[in-house]
């Protein structure tokens, strides 16, 4: 599955230390090649609109989903054991302008 990123991802993944980047890059390369069949250890679907959640370490990648295309369109560090919906409606609205 071919993976696009907002600007805004970008940036923060260039602010990564060295290990937080390899780890989130490891596990893009790997929902790029095997896509959900990863599993929910990895990819969970967080949002009946289309937005799936990516996790690298305590890194959460908000992907929205169309066809055989994801966007990454949202990245958090989560810090509590619940998402927080705030980051979950801003995930929706990136995701609706695509």
């Amino acid at each position: 599955m071919k993976v696009f990123y907002s600007t805004e991802v970008v940036k923060f993944i260039e602010k990564l230390t060295a290990e937080e980047h390899t780890r989130l890059t490891r596990t893009r390369k790997f929902f790029e090649e095997y896509g959900f069949q990863i599993g929910p250890k990895y990819i969970k679907k967080v949002s009946p609109l289309g937005i799936w959640e990516l996790k690298a370490g305590n890194i959460r990648l908000f992907l929205y989903i169309k066809g055989d295309k994801a966007f990454g369109v949202h990245i958090i560090f989560k810090k509590t054991q619940k998402l927080p919906k705030k980051d979950i409606r801003l995930a929706e609205k990136r995701g609706a302008q695509l």
